[in-house]
């Protein structure tokens, strides 16, 4: 992952996996809808009560999911300043997650940190910039 950021725009450049693992998750989901929409077509309700109800609740779970990356995940790859509303930071199992909090409501998350030195290293980075915590 690189971060850049341009004084002169105020304008801070990401490089890194996200946008590309994002728009996998969300065709795979599509194509999951797709595939579910046309085994419901096809098969008899009577006949397969369970196994319609469990092909209709994923094909639904694709379509929260597909929903969900589209309307509160960002992955542009650069960002005004004035875009950036602060920095999120969240811990599961012990892993800590850094993502940019942006005003319309979106957050962008980073790729994976390998340690918890490249961690404080992005924390140290973007406070620098002018980035606050949350």
């Amino acid at each position: 992952m690189q971060l850049a950021f341009n004084k002169e725009t105020q304008q801070i450049s990401i490089k890194d996996d996200v946008p590309t693992h994002s728009w996998l998750i969300i065709v795979l989901m599509l194509v999951n809808v797709l595939n579910m929409s046309v085994q419901l077509f096809y098969i008899s309700f009577d006949k397969n009560e369970m196994l319609f109800i469990f092909m209709a609740l994923l094909g639904f779970g694709s379509l929260v999911a597909v929903l969900f990356y589209l309307l509160k995940k960002s992955w542009k790859k650069t960002y005004k300043l004035t875009e950036i509303e602060g920095l999120e930071i969240k811990e599961n199992s012990g892993i800590e997650r850094i993502a940019l909090k942006l005003k319309n409501g979106k957050t962008r998350s980073f790729s994976k940190l390998k340690n918890k030195t490249e961690l404080k290293s992005l924390k140290k980075t973007l406070t620098a910039i002018g980035i606050k915590s949350i």
